[in-house]
């Protein structure tokens, strides 16, 4: 396990180098939502490897339908409910939104087509596929901050498809797949332990100076995570012995008369 000494060595470095706690902090957040998305990007790919990468989600949202062709029309619960995801696919269909049901397998997803009709309200994104036989969506958002976002991206998306459709629909450019640390990597656990630490299940997480004092705190406490601590330090301290000796043999050898 990696992740306590990553932890000791961000705070270290941050000491020596002057960095404020809140600049620790935004780079601990930093490192969180990139495990997050990672995690993310590997359970989608589960299902279909050619998604390249996530462009934006939203943890969680309910789906409508409009039903029209009832005696009594209007919206109706799709009984589709969990997180929304909006990403980039390696070949065609380019882009697609993704409603993950927790319910069940029955998910929502939709190829996005540059003939989409888009309509937003509080709360609320509507969209009309180009389909004619399927049903307009809606999708409600808790937070209507996290449905302007997903909003914007969708808008944004859109209008590159409707300027070059043809590209959009086709075989496109080649996309290099999104660079994320593998869960092995030291860097993922880093950014996972670290989110259980300081509370990283809630819905929002906020880092804060006490929570991170808190978090290290409880790593200090931890008997294996000092002794693990004290065994890098050692190796560390070899390691500065090797170089120190290696440039001083190197210098050495750099004045070393000639024969």
């Amino acid at each position: 396990h990696h992740w306590g000494w990553l932890i000791f060595t961000l705070c270290w470095c941050a000491h020596l180098r002057g960095t404020s706690s809140q600049q620790a902090a935004a780079m601990a957040q930093k490192g969180i939502e990139e495990a997050r998305l990672a995690s993310m990007l590997q359970s989608l790919q589960a299902n279909d490897p050619m998604i390249d990468h996530i462009l934006v989600y939203s943890k969680f949202v309910v789906a409508y339908l409009l039903q029209q062709d009832q005696p009594n029309p209007g919206w109706r619960k799709a009984n589709i409910e969990g997180p929304v995801y909006i990403y980039r696919r390696r070949v065609p269909p380019l882009f697609q939104l993704l409603v993950k049901n927790q319910f069940s397998t029955n998910d929502l997803l939709d190829d996005m087509h540059p003939q989409w009709e888009l309509d937003c309200q509080n709360n609320y994104v509507f969209y009309k596929v180009e389909d004619p036989s399927k049903r307009i969506r809606g999708l409600w958002f808790h937070d209507d901050a996290e449905r302007q976002r997903v909003e914007g991206i969708i808008q944004n998306i859109l209008k590159e498809m409707q300027v070059q459709p043809s590209r959009s629909l086709a075989d496109p450019t080649p996309v290099p797949p999104q660079s994320f640390p593998p869960q092995n990597d030291p860097k993922f656990e880093l950014a996972t332990h670290a989110a259980a630490a300081l509370g990283g299940h809630s819905d929002a997480l906020v880092v804060s100076r006490d929570s991170l004092r808190g978090a290290l705190r409880a790593l200090a406490d931890d008997d294996t995570f000092v002794a693990m601590l004290m065994q890098k330090l050692r190796e560390q301290q070899r390691d500065e012995v090797s170089m120190i000796f290696m440039r001083s043999a190197t210098t050495d050898l750099a004045h070393a008369a000639p024969l």
